[in-house]
């Protein structure tokens, strides 16, 4: 197969493409599905699907989530689907098998969006909801200049001279930091990290405990995209680096390991992480977990249509043009729909797969 037809135009075609591979796999695949409470833009159901692999009683699991941010999707359902079309499921060892999480964020999948259908960043909804959150100030300050009141070109320039005021004040990386480290004060902000657990939140710690409760080592890798040189994978992991979790990280992938908190990582540290949820889903289980983050656009380029997104969200218009232009520059800044960067991200994604795989089946 020809690892660029792996990939697909929207949430539709990439449910199809999952749902199809899975039926093809035979006995060697089962399938679940957790419909979402509401429906895609032209009314079609919405779910995250649930793709099971190798044997039931298998004590090593392999976690493959794709969509945790909405409409960078299409990444990690191509390389779920390339792997489900290869002939690594019928090779699984004995004791490994692979839970795959297809379209975590249906809703945003489907309407092309980042967040969910709360406007909230999945990445950041995951922490006490019951505690005190994580204060922003940056954030709070930037934040009207982020989704201006129009989205005019002389509105925008002027917002840009506010935000590139502070990155001369601060630094270009505490810019980045602020605006997407997370923040709980604006809900209709970006990187929202929200004020309860959200649908997807839920979905995927009901799935972690039904499917890998009882494991005794899991491996994860939860696919993105927009941060980064274009087609390359930053491999983010949240773990200390001296700690041993890190360390069999090193031995599984060799290269491109990275941490937000070390400052070796594209990103920035953030509040309310996947990490703190999928620990909590699975307090006994050895976790081998990171974050396959592709590159894409410049950050600029990516933060602006984010910005765009948002303001529509927030705003409205009625000009479809307009409308039209912030949609179509979401879905490029966060899926490049060029032959080059699929063969990137297809040869790397299933390289990432192999490794967690035999990372699993040869730790001790």
């Amino acid at each position: 197969m020809n690892p660029i037809d792996s990939f697909s135009r929207d949430y539709g075609e990439a449910r199809a493409k999952f749902l199809g591979a899975l039926t093809a796999l035979g006995d060697l695949a089962r399938h679940e599905a957790v419909p979402h409470p509401l429906n895609g833009p032209n009314g079609e159901d919405l779910a995250t699907d649930v793709g099971l692999v190798g044997a039931p009683d298998a004590e090593r699991v392999l976690v493959l989530i794709s969509s945790t941010h909405g409409t960078e999707g299409t990444c990690g359902s191509a390389c779920q689907y390339a792997w489900l079309n290869s002939d690594r499921p019928a090779a699984l060892p004995r004791d490994v098998r692979v839970v795959l999480i297809h379209a975590l964020n249906p809703h945003g999948f489907a309407h092309v969006r980042r967040v969910t259908e709360d406007n909230v960043d999945l990445n950041r909804n995951f922490l006490d909801h019951e505690g005190p959150y994580p204060e922003n100030s940056g954030y709070a300050r930037l934040h009207g200049f982020l989704i201006p009141e129009n989205w005019s070109l002389e509105a925008r320039a002027e917002a840009d001279k506010a935000l590139q005021a502070y990155a001369d004040e601060h630094g270009q990386f505490a810019l980045q930091a602020a605006i997407s480290q997370g923040q709980y004060s604006h809900p209709d902000g970006l990187f929202f990290g929200g004020h309860a657990p959200t649908w997807s939140n839920r979905t995927l710690r009901a799935i972690l405990e039904k499917h890998a409760g009882n494991a005794q080592a899991v491996g994860l890798i939860d696919f993105h995209t927009g941060l980064g040189p274009y087609g390359t994978a930053d491999l983010i992991c949240n773990a200390a680096v001296d700690s041993e979790d890190f360390r069999r990280l090193e031995r599984w992938y060799e290269n491109g390991l990275s941490s937000p908190a070390a400052g070796t990582s594209t990103s920035a540290p953030l509040a309310g992480t996947m990490e703190y949820g999928v620990r909590q889903a699975l307090p006994n289980a050895r976790l081998s977990m990171i974050t396959a983050e592709f590159g894409t656009y410049p950050v600029q380029r990516v933060f602006n249509a984010l910005r765009g997104d948002h303001w529509l969200h927030a705003r409205g218009t009625d000009d479809a043009a307009l409308r039209k232009a912030i949609k179509d520059e979401v879905r490029k800044a966060l899926y490049p729909d060029e032959d080059d960067w699929k063969e990137l991200v297809a040869l790397r994604g299933r390289q990432l797969i192999d490794q967690a795989t035999l990372g699993l089946a040869n730790d001790p």
